[in-house]
C-alpha cells in the first residue's frame, strides 16, 4: 500500500511540474513576421534573465535553456541569495530548478551546465563559500568542479578549460583571473596572473579568449584583449576607438563588433587589421545566432553572412522609464538576445507582456506642443490612461479609433522621447504590475530602487523581465538520395538541433516517432518520399524535395552529410548558353552562377578571359545585396545595398588586402566615413562636417573649412 501511495504522489507531481512549467505558445500578427513566439516564464514580480546577449543561454544541441531566477522576496529579492538556476528542457516542456546559484554557462561542445553556488557558512567566497557545480541535463545529476571561483566566463572550443575569476573584495586587483580543469577538483584551478579584464569569453572553435576594459581615455589602448588559452601573449582585439557591444562569431570566424552595421575582426588578426562588413543590419547588442557562423542576431533582426541580408523577428519592447535625471540602468531590462544552435529559434527578455499588452505604431510626427497622436490603432487601449514611447511616459485623457487625445508630456518626471513616424507605443499600465500583484511584492528590488530613488513613484510598479522565445524560421530541410538500395537522408545544412525525422510515403506520414541520426529503417513498399526534420523543440522543416522509388529499400539517417555530397554545384555560361568550367574560363566574358539544391543561384560572378571581375551574394528573393568588384583578380570593392537598390556602405580594397576606406551611407550622405593605413584608423568624418584624425596616440578634433 506505502508502494502504491507514492507512486500516485510521484505521477502527480510529475503532472504538476510539467503543467506548471510548460511553455506558453501564442502568435504576434502585429508584431514581427515570426514563426510565432514562446513565452517561459511569466512572473513580471521576478526578474528571470538568460545570460548577457554575448553569453550562451542555449545547449550545444538546442535542446535546453538555462535562466538564472532572481530569487523571490522572502530569499532575498533581486540579490545574489536569493537567486536560483534553472534549465529548461523544450523536449518535455518541463522547467528544472537546479538550486541556489547563478551565473550558468553551458559548455562548448557537451551538455554540462557549469554555474556557482554560495554558501557563507562554508568560509570565503574566494574559498569553500562559493562552490562551481557541474549539471548534466541528460543524466540529471550534478557534481562538484571547483571552490573559490566567483565569476564564471565560458568553457575552451575544446571543453578542457572553464574560465573565471577569484573575487577578493576590498582588495587591489579584486578579481584574479583563473582556468579550472572540466574534470573538477579544487587542486585544478590555475591562476592565470597575467590575464585582467572582465567576461572571460574564449573563442568556440579557436584556442584564444578575450577580456574587457575601460580605457575609455586612450582611444588606442584595448577595450578587448586577446589572449592564448594559457593567459599569455596579450595583444589588443579592439581598441577603445572602435569600443561597442562584441561577441564571438558562432563559428570563432570573427570577433563581432555592434552598435552600428554588423561589423567582424577575424580571430588570427589582432589589431590593427580590417574590420569587415558582415551585413547589411545594423544593431546594438550583437550576439551569435548558430554554430554555423552564418545567422547573426541582435536588436530584433537575424542577420544572413551568406548573402548579407537580414530580416525583423519581433519588437521585445523591454524598456524602463526612468525619472529624467536618472542614468538609463540597461542591465535590468536589456532583452540579451541569443540564437539557437541552427538559428531557428531567439531567446530574449522582456518586461513586456508580449501576448496580451497592446501596442501599435506612430503614423504622423508629434511635436511636444501637440496634444493628438496619430498611430495606426489604438485597439487595446484603455479609453484614458497612458502610453509609453521609449523612456516617456505620456497621460492621454481620451481616444479615438486611431488617436490619442489631450497629452500630458513627461509625466512622473520621464525624459521626453522623438514621437516620429514610426515609433512603437506601448501601454504604461500593461508595463506595470496589478494593484494584487504589488500588494504581493511588496517593495521593488534594489536595483530597481537604485534608479528609481522616490519610494511613491509609480515608475517602482514597472513588470520584471520573462523569458520568451521567438521561432525565426523553420529547420533546414534534409535531402533524400539513392545509392545503390540505399536511400541516403542527408540531414540539413544546419543541424545541432536535429532530434530526427519522420518519413512520408505519398503525403502521408509512415513514422510513428521520429528517426534518430545513426538509425536505419525499411522502406515497405515503391512510392514518392519526403523526409521532415524534427528538432528537440519540436519544430519541423519543410518535407524534402521528393524522391520516387520503384522497389523495396533500406533508409540510413546519416549523422553528417558523406564527404562527396554538396548542397551547391556551379553553373557556368558563356552569352545565354551554358558551358563548361574549362571553356567558361577561356571566354572573353563568362558567368558562374553558385546554385544551392534548395535555394537556387545565391551567388553570381562575372569573368573575364577566367578573372573574376565582380560577384553579387544574392538574398532569397534574388535581390544582390553585398556586391564586390574585383581588380586584376583581388577585391578592390565591397558595398551592401538594400532590397531597394539603395547603396548603405561602401569598403575600398588596397592590392594588399587592407581596407583604405570604409563608409555608411545615410540619407544620401557619407554619414560615417573613415580612412585606415594598415588596419590602423588614422581620419574620420562624421555627416561630412566633424573631422577627427589620429595625432600620436590620441583621437583629436580638427577644423576643416
Amino acid at each position: 500500500m506505502k508502494r502504491r501511495c507514492n507512486f500516485v504522489v510521484l505521477v502527480l507531481l510529475s503532472v504538476f511540474l510539467s503543467a506548471a512549467a510548460a511553455k506558453e505558445s501564442f502568435q504576434t500578427p502585429k508584431n514581427g513576421p515570426n514563426l510565432g513566439v514562446w513565452r517561459i516564464t511569466n512572473n513580471p514580480m521576478i526578474r528571470d534573465h538568460a545570460n548577457y546577449h554575448n553569453t550562451q543561454c542555449w545547449s550545444p544541441g538546442g535542446r535546453y535553456l538555462c535562466y538564472t531566477h532572481w530569487g523571490e522576496r522572502e530569499n532575498g529579492y533581486g540579490s545574489k541569495s536569493g537567486a536560483e538556476v534553472h534549465v529548461y528542457d523544450f523536449h518535455k516542456d518541463e522547467d528544472r530548478r537546479l538550486g541556489q546559484g547563478m551565473n550558468p554557462r553551458w559548455a562548448n561542445t557537451r551538455n554540462w551546465l557549469f554555474f556557482v553556488e554560495f554558501d557563507p557558512s562554508k568560509g570565503q567566497p574566494y574559498e569553500k563559500g562559493t562552490e562551481v557545480k557541474r549539471y548534466d541535463p541528460d543524466t540529471a545529476e550534478t557534481a562538484h568542479v571547483a571552490y573559490g571561483v566567483e565569476v564564471l566566463g565560458e568553457t575552451d572550443a575544446a571543453d578542457q578549460w572553464l574560465y573565471g575569476a577569484r573575487r577578493f573584495r576590498g582588495q587591489t586587483p579584486e578579481l584574479k583571473t583563473v582556468r579550472i580543469a572540466i574534470q573538477g577538483g579544487e587542486d585544478k584551478v590555475e591562476e592565470l596572473p597575467e590575464v585582467t579584464g572582465g567576461q572571460l569569453m574564449p573563442n568556440p572553435r579557436h584556442p584564444v579568449f578575450f577580456t574587457r576594459h575601460d580605457h575609455k581615455d586612450k582611444p588606442f589602448e584595448a577595450t578587448r584583449y586577446w589572449w592564448d588559452l594559457d593567459g599569455k601573449n596579450r595583444r589588443i582585439g579592439v581598441p577603445t576607438i572602435q569600443q561597442c557591444h562584441m561577441c564571438w562569431q558562432g563559428n570563432g570566424e570573427h570577433l563581432l563588433l555592434g552598435n552600428g552595421i554588423i561589423r567582424g575582426r577575424r580571430w588570427d588578426e589582432p589589431f590593427p587589421s580590417n574590420i569587415h562588413f558582415l551585413s547589411r543590419m545594423t544593431l546594438g547588442d550583437v550576439s551569435p545566432c548558430g554554430r554555423s557562423g552564418r545567422y547573426i542576431c541582435g536588436n530584433s533582426i537575424v542577420a544572413d553572412t551568406r548573402s548579407g541580408d537580414g530580416w525583423f523577428t519581433i519588437h521585445h519592447l523591454s524598456i524602463i522609464c526612468y525619472p529624467e535625471d536618472i542614468a538609463d540602468n540597461s542591465d535590468i531590462y536589456d532583452a540579451d538576445q541569443k540564437g539557437s544552435p541552427d538559428g531557428t529559434k531567439v531567446c530574449f527578455v522582456s518586461n513586456y507582456d508580449l501576448k496580451d499588452g497592446p501596442m501599435t505604431v506612430i503614423t504622423k510626427a508629434c511635436s511636444p506642443k501637440d496634444t493628438v497622436l496619430h498611430v495606426e490603432s489604438t485597439e487595446g487601449f484603455p479609453d484614458s490612461g497612458s502610453l509609453t514611447v521609449w523612456r516617456e511616459v505620456i497621460k492621454y485623457e481620451r481616444k479615438t479609433s486611431t488617436t490619442f487625445e489631450g497629452l500630458v508630456r513627461q509625466c512622473h518626471s520621464t525624459k521626453m522621447a522623438p514621437l516620429g513616424e514610426g515609433q512603437t507605443v506601448t501601454s504604461f499600465e500593461a508595463r506595470c504590475l496589478t494593484d494584487e500583484q504589488w500588494a504581493k511584492l511588496g517593495k521593488a528590488s534594489s536595483t530597481m530602487y537604485n534608479s528609481i530613488k522616490d519610494k511613491k513613484s509609480p515608475l517602482l510598479q514597472q513588470r520584471q523581465t520573462d523569458v520568451y522565445v521567438v521561432l525565426v524560421r523553420k529547420p533546414d530541410r534534409p535531402w533524400l538520395r539513392l545509392i545503390g538500395d540505399v536511400v541516403q537522408l542527408i540531414p540539413g545544412e544546419e543541424h545541432y538541433e536535429t532530434f530526427g525525422y519522420h518519413i512520408l510515403c505519398d503525403g502521408q506520414r509512415i513514422t510513428d516517432r521520429p528517426i534518430p541520426p545513426g538509425e536505419s529503417i525499411g522502406l515497405a513498399k515503391p512510392g514518392k518520399y519526403h523526409a521532415v526534420a524534427v528538432e528537440w523543440a519540436g519544430l519541423e522543416s519543410d518535407p524534402s524535395e521528393p524522391l520516387p522509388l520503384d522497389k523495396i529499400v533500406k533508409l540510413e539517417a546519416l549523422t553528417d552529410p558523406p564527404k562527396d555530397f554538396s548542397w551547391t554545384k556551379d553553373r557556368w555560361l558563356v552569352g545565354s548558353r551554358e558551358a563548361s568550367a574549362d571553356e567558361a574560363k577561356k571566354a572573353a566574358e563568362a558567368v558562374r552562377e553558385i546554385v544551392h539544391l534548395y535555394d537556387g543561384v545565391i551567388h553570381r560572378e562575372w569573368y573575364a578571359n577566367g578573372v573574376i571581375q565582380k560577384r553579387d551574394d544574392l538574398s532569397a528573393d534574388g535581390k544582390a545585396i553585398r556586391r564586390l568588384t574585383y581588380t586584376d583578380g583581388k577585391l578592390s570593392l565591397r558595398e551592401y545595398y538594400d532590397p531597394e537598390g539603395k547603396r548603405l556602405s561602401r569598403e575600398v580594397f588596397a592590392p594588399d588586402g587592407y581596407i583604405t576606406e570604409s563608409i555608411k551611407f545615410r540619407d544620401d550622405l557619407n554619414y560615417d566615413h573613415w580612412f585606415y593605413d594598415k588596419g590602423m584608423p588614422v581620419r574620420q568624418i562624421v555627416k561630412e562636417q566633424t573631422e577627427y584624425r589620429k595625432q600620436g596616440e590620441d583621437w583629436v578634433e580638427v577644423k576643416t573649412k
